[in-house]
């Protein structure tokens, strides 16, 4: 069985381009985009959480007590409840690491953001930006890029407003940067190692696909190569032959080829017999296995008298017609071939008294076979020579035994067997 294969080629080379190349390319755009758009929905939830924190944190304060906010001797009040001791704020923070702060105008009164030192941030101001959009236009306010004394933030404001909607003041809730972007880091960092992972997967599976299809292709390319050179006994891997794709169809048409060759090369056109090129061949694997075989030279009587009385079209008929009786009185003791125009070499893988009875039984089939070529009837008769198996003569020197005998049998007035 041929196995041939060649460990590079081009060929190889191209199809793992052409089939990586797009998966390293999606594969990169599904991480870039990927990464795109968990920043974004993230960063889009940590908007909604803010959002959600401040409004928590005015929910709770207008429900706690009624009234009006007022900011007096450094205490804030709502109604008659002073703020200033409140742990709401505190209490935010514990639960959801959320820094809280309640304004008065743009200062900040009730905060839990310190600074490194851990210095309140209580007594500093809010930046003119969010000054603008929250006391002055009422509007909530939302940026990722907050400076919070000296620390960066990303918070969400809201107007504080007093029971005749009057801006007193503002809520914020925000998260320290580097604690949102580590969690952002951490999310995306499991995403590319995910991606990553997927990717090579890919590769590998690629991979291995592309080296068994170069494989097979390399198979084929060698059985191919070897019938180009003239071995036609070269096999073809059967699982590349039942391959449901386009190399099992090249396969599959490989060893038709191969057969068609065979046929071309070692058989007879016109009767598909073994030419005599073949018939060699096989002669002297026999002789070089010591096997048992008698030779038969035979000729068809007065053949160009046929071609001439009817044609040679009705010649080339009688050929074919006696060469399927040859076939059916020896497929199961030997083989048949056309030693030249009408003359065969028959050959029998039996003894020299067996050979005779199988030529004999075929003499009488040709003799009483009624040939019909168009509106034409006649018979045909046949001279064989036999020579028997002789230890220490070549095939060659037996063959040409066998076609004296022949030639006797002719001169002896034909239709006859020589033995």
């Amino acid at each position: 069985m041929f196995t041939q294969q060649k460990k590079t080629t081009s060929i190889k080379r191209k199809m793992l381009s052409v089939v990586l190349f797009p998966i390293v390319l999606l594969g990169a755009m599904i991480v870039i985009f990927g990464i795109l758009l968990l920043y974004r929905s993230y960063t889009e939830s940590i908007q909604e959480e803010l959002a959600s924190a401040t409004s928590v944190l005015l929910n709770c304060l207008d429900l706690t007590v009624e009234g009006d906010y007022s900011y007096e001797n450094d205490m804030l009040f709502k109604g008659a409840l002073n703020l200033t001791d409140s742990i709401v704020l505190s209490r935010i923070k514990d639960n959801s690491q959320i820094d809280t702060t309640i304004f008065w105008q743009d200062t900040r009164v009730l905060t839990t953001i310190k600074d490194e030192n851990g210095i309140s941030a209580a007594g500093t101001k809010a930046s003119e930006s969010v000054v603008n959009a929250v006391l002055q236009n009422g509007n909530n306010y939302y940026s990722n890029r907050l400076d919070i004394n000296g620390v960066a933030y990303i918070g969400y404001y809201m107007p504080l407003k007093n029971s005749d909607q009057s801006i007193v003041g503002m809520v914020f809730a925000g998260k320290k940067s580097e604690l949102v972007y580590d969690k952002v880091f951490s999310i995306l960092l499991w995403f590319a190692i995910f991606s990553l992972i997927a990717i090579v997967i890919a590769f590998r599976l690629s991979r291995l696909f592309s080296n068994q299809m170069v494989f097979d292709i390399n198979i084929i390319n060698g059985f191919l190569k070897t019938i180009s050179e003239g071995d036609l006994t070269a096999t073809l891997d059967d699982r590349i032959v039942v391959r449901k794709d386009e190399l099992g169809a090249i396969g599959l048409h490989a060893t038709k080829m191969q057969d068609n060759l065979r046929k071309l090369i070692g058989t007879d056109p016109l009767t598909s017999l073994f030419n005599r090129r073949s018939c060699n061949n096989k002669l002297r694997a026999l002789e070089q296995d010591k096997e048992e075989f008698c030779i038969v030279m035979c000729d068809i009587d007065w053949f160009k008298k046929i071609n001439d009385t009817y044609g040679h079209d009705a010649g080339d008929y009688v050929l074919v017609t006696i060469s399927q009786i040859f076939q059916e009185n020896i497929k199961d003791c030997g083989f048949a071939s056309r030693w030249g125009g009408e003359e065969f070499l028959l050959v029998y893988g039996l003894g020299l008294q067996d050979t005779r009875a199988k030529v004999e039984q075929l003499q009488n089939t040709i003799r009483e076979f009624n040939f019909q070529y168009q509106d034409k009837s006649f018979r045909v008769t046949m001279t064989f020579g036999i020579e028997g198996d002789h230890t220490g003569s070549s095939y060659e020197e037996r063959i040409k035994e066998a076609d004296n005998k022949l030639y006797v049998g002719k001169n002896d007035g034909r239709n006859q067997i020589v033995c």
